[in-house]
């Protein structure tokens, strides 16, 4: 508790986090090997928590894969129990209850820690047999529970799932991390043009409108009072819920980021038809671009308003979130026409994600490499808009470089020679940007161009939409942490 929580305590004479981390480190070596406990797996879980917010995502992986272990040893043992003497696993039903929450806890770490990159537990949400956390009200006045919610039943047609209040919290945010990852892995895929997990299907329409259709649906599953901004941050912190309450939200809103980033860098709805009439194409990107604009302002609405509460959420998760709504804030403050409330209302949300993202690096060493990304990706939109835009809208725009590794940016400035770029969009296909776009190393020095869509008016559009690939990243994000023995981590995805 001391290594997560001494960083917030300024006030107080303790040491440094580190010290309390290299305790907690040498005690879980001696008794990691002994009979698995409850409270083994759940200091594993708190380690876990500290090495990744410190950038140290292989340890993390690490003791995150054996506190999984040890609580699945545990339940394995609980339900042998449950089987043979049911009397006796009644009257333990809350100590029962405490290593379901520890489970999910894992499960919903290793969804974090993923980001994507591999496919968590090896099975999907639904095949898990380990039932659904209880209520909270249940758990914390001892209550018997009669029915259990199984991952299995967690849809529109179970009467156990439906109108789930905060004090279901722990079951909303695990599905709804479950989605986030899936989402996100697809998105990584669908960027290079390719499959490469068995367990996504084949056709890109139909998995996209698949993984819509569960986010609406686990969406419709909360009741009003857990959906930002229907109901207010405020609320949830004087009952003690404000960060389970801003978690179940930024997971929300991230995975509309990731959802709709394709129909935005394709210049198309997603995955239509090429055949499509241009202009509803248009349409439907310029409702993506929405979509992504009120994403990325109700990620800063719920984490301001905890601020402004005294209950600020300050965690790596957050921060994540807050990385990526700040590109999209910024390419507000260039394209500001469709943003809502203007290039105003873009750059009071870009300081305040800045702002957010230095307090992080006070606490979390991993959000250093964040933040050095966003502060070269705002010379770079700056820089555009400076040299190349006349009006509202910029024009015949082309991003130079890629966003390689968290704060690695390798960039030649745009240049402002059009007749260089229309020769350019006319040379490079479309399969040779994905190839590109596959190893970003290749293109240290040279410019990626995005072919135009199919009509001229197109044209702008889809230059615009190249800068936003600035703020969707792939299975490599993790490799911008710190130098060590974590360099082995890219080759465990």
């Amino acid at each position: 508790m001391l290594c997560l929580c001494a960083r917030f305590m300024k006030g107080h004479p303790l040491e440094p986090e580190s010290v309390y981390a290299d305790y907690a480190r040498t005690q879980l070596a001696s008794r990691v090997f002994e009979a698995p406990s409850l409270y083994l797996a759940q200091s594993l879980v708190m380690i876990t928590f500290y090495e990744w917010g410190s950038g140290r995502p292989y340890k993390a992986w690490m003791y995150s894969g054996m506190a999984t272990y040890m609580i699945q040893s545990l339940l394995k043992t609980a339900d042998d129990s449950m089987e043979h003497n049911p009397e006796e696993f009644h009257a333990s039903q809350i100590q029962y209850e405490q290593l379901v929450r520890t489970y999910w806890c894992c499960f919903a770490q290793d969804c974090e820690l993923s980001s994507g990159a591999r496919q968590h537990f090896a099975l999907s949400f639904r095949q898990i047999s380990v039932p659904l956390p209880i209520s909270d009200q249940d758990f914390n006045f001892g209550r018997r529970s009669t029915s259990r919610l199984m991952p299995a039943n967690m849809n529109r047609h179970s009467l156990l799932s439906s109108d789930l209040t905060i004090d279901r919290g722990l079951t909303i945010v695990t599905r709804g991390f479950d989605i986030f990852v899936r989402i996100l892995r697809f998105a990584n895929e669908s960027r290079r043009g390719r499959t490469s997990s068995p367990t996504v299907l084949s056709s890109p329409q139909l998995t996209w409108r698949t993984l819509k259709e569960e986010l609406d649906e686990w969406r419709s599953l909360q009741d009003v009072t857990v959906r930002y901004p229907a109901t207010s941050a405020q609320a949830h912190v004087a009952l003690g819920y404000g960060e389970l309450f801003a978690y179940i939200n930024l997971v929300y809103f991230m995975s509309i980021l990731f959802l709709h980033r394709d129909s935005v860098l394709s210049g198309s709805k997603p995955f239509a038809d090429r055949a499509i009439n241009a202009t509803e194409d248009f349409i439907g990107c310029e409702e993506a671009i929405d979509q992504l604009f009120e994403a990325a302002q109700n990620i800063n609405g719920v984490l301001s308003a905890l601020e402004a509460s005294e209950t600020p959420v300050i965690t790596p998760y957050a921060g994540f979130s807050v990385f990526v709504a700040a590109h999209i804030n910024m390419y507000g403050t260039v394209s500001p026409l469709r943003y809502p409330g203007g290039r105003e209302r873009a750059e009071q949300e870009r300081k305040a994600n800045f702002s957010y993202l230095e307090r992080l690096c006070e606490y979390w060493p991993v959000g250093q490499s964040w933040w050095r990304t966003v502060r070269e990706a705002d010379k770079f939109y700056r820089t555009a808009k400076s040299n190349h835009f006349s009006d509202e809208r910029p024009s015949h725009l082309t991003l130079a470089g890629t966003l390689d590794e968290y704060g690695d940016i390798r960039s030649s400035r745009p240049r402002n020679d059009l007749s260089i770029s229309m020769r350019r969009r006319e040379t490079v296909s479309s399969d040779a940007v994905d190839s590109a776009q596959e190893d970003p190393r290749t293109t240290h020095n040279s410019q990626i161009n995005i072919a135009p869509g199919h009509n001229a008016m197109l044209d702008s559009y889809d230059l615009e939409a190249e800068m936003l690939q600035w703020p969707f990243i792939d299975e490599t994000w993790f490799h911008g942490f710190d130098t060590g023995f974590d360099a082995a981590w890219p080759n465990l995805g």
